[in-house]
């Protein structure tokens, strides 16, 4: 059995309040003591206002939150690694940085040559973002002249500090990767769907999007009803135009998709429902007024239908059309156990999961279990319900290879995400104390013995 632990980079432990590159390595060792071979980890873009990945204000870049500020000035790129609370990290990258260190780097100008041009976009975004605030309240010619705004401000210091923080965040990154690639263990990415109401995407190439004629979206995206609530789930993010897309040959998409299979070593793709049709939601109305549209996923996908590098998120509204477009492709599925409860196990690849970022970890599973749930489980295990008979089945069930979220193995653990929910989400820190050899030895005592 392979194994795998769910845990964003931002969960790992740091004085900021939120986790960052500086405990990477020492994760990936923990890892490689408690016998994993994957993390899979949530997206590295940039979050939105609630700290969300999955609305980012810009998919193709990386999260400047995440820097490792320590390893920034004992390299000389900044002159001060002053712990800050995350929410000043920013600002006080900005004032600290050697702008003029960073762009000699021989190597800057490589990431220049190959993505200047999108961090250049970026830093103009949050340039005018700076300005004018959210992206509805900008003048007309601003949110519709995006070449001459550019034009007008592409050489402005601001600018240029976020090409160089960017440039050391993809440094940064690759160190990450070579250094997981040497403890024999893969990373797993996650490609988020849609990009934030704000974003970068939305400014730059607008004909990508169902927009009016202000640039404000004609519909957001969403979910029904399903198990996570009633109503449904208000996304808020601009829908794409699949037809404006497919026009182009999927250019965009599919450079998105290329650039995140060079960024880790295999790739989960999030809602991958919504590649086979996607739900549209009148702008204003509530999640109930929605309504499904078709989109080419086949099509989109064919370059890499061979390639196994990709898991696919395919919870949530699923028919029989989905299901015959999910099973033209050999990737593995998701079975997550506090959706699901005890499950036979399927005809198709899965991979399984106790908990995702939406579900409460084993040991808060138990704890909010009601009796009706706890009944079936009892019946399925022959067993009294507790986290370690849960983590036993886990173990034991046919599936090549199982994910954990870490807050499995901890006693009072702590939720990533609570859909439907703005506040409190994607905040959860990990115990320092939680990934030390002492901990390592008892996951990997815990695994080898229920694996016999």
């Amino acid at each position: 059995m392979d194994a795998g632990m769910l845990l964003p980079i931002f969960s790992l432990p740091s004085p900021s309040g939120r986790g960052d590159f500086s405990q990477a390595e020492a994760y990936l060792n923990f890892l490689r003591a408690a016998g994993f071979s994957y993390w899979q980890i949530l997206p590295i873009n940039p979050v939105d206002a609630y700290m969300s990945p999955y609305a980012s204000p810009d998919l193709s870049a990386g999260d400047l939150l995440l820097l490792d500020v320590g390893a920034l000035e004992k390299e000389g790129f900044v002159s001060s690694a002053i712990e800050v609370p995350y929410e000043k990290k920013i600002a006080a990258l900005c004032s600290n940085l050697n702008l003029r260190k960073t762009e000699d780097c021989p190597c800057f100008q490589d990431f220049m040559e190959e993505k200047g041009e999108e961090a250049e976009a970026a830093g103009l975004f949050y340039l005018a973002m700076g300005r004018y605030g959210h992206f509805r309240h900008w003048p007309a010619e601003v949110k519709k002249d995006f070449p001459g705004f550019r034009d007008a401000h592409k050489g402005d210091r601001a600018v240029r500090i976020y090409c160089a923080l960017s440039y050391l965040f993809e440094k940064q990154w690759k160190n990450i990767l070579n250094y997981a690639e040497a403890c024999g263990i893969e990373i797993v990415g996650d490609l988020p769907y849609y990009p934030g109401i704000d974003s970068v995407q939305r400014w730059i190439h607008p004909e990508h999007f169902l927009l009016d004629d202000d640039l404000e979206p004609r519909y957001v995206s969403g979910v029904p009803g399903d198990d996570f609530s009633d109503e449904g789930q208000l996304w808020n993010s601009p829908v794409y135009d699949w037809k404006a897309l497919a026009a182009e040959d999927f250019a965009y998409f599919r450079k998105r998709i290329d650039n995140a299979l060079s960024r880790y070593h295999r790739l989960r793709l999030d809602h991958f429902r919504g590649y086979e049709k996607i739900y549209h939601i009148p702008r204003g109305e509530k999640p109930a007024a929605g309504h499904w549209e078709s989109v080419p996923g086949e099509t989109l996908f064919a370059p890499w239908k061979e390639d196994k590098r990709f898991l696919i998120e395919d919870l949530g509204f699923l028919d029989e059309d989905f299901h015959r477009f999910r099973d033209k492709f050999p990737w593995p599925g998701m079975r997550v156990m506090a959706l699901e409860g005890p499950s036979r196990w399927g005809d198709r690849p899965q991979i399984y999961y106790t908990g995702n970022h939406d579900t409460d970890p084993v040991p808060l599973y138990v704890k909010h279990m009601d009796e009706k749930t706890k009944r079936l489980w009892e019946e399925a295990m022959g067993a009294e319900v507790s986290t370690e008979n849960l983590l036993n089945y886990a173990v034991c069930r046919r599936e090549e290879t199982v994910f954990f979220q870490h807050g499995d193995f901890l006693e009072n653990p702590g939720r990533i995400n609570r859909p439907g929910t703005c506040r409190g989400n994607w905040q959860w820190m990990l115990p320092p104390d939680a990934m030390n050899e002492d901990a390592a030895k008892r996951i990997e005592l815990c695994l080898k013995e229920r694996a016999k």
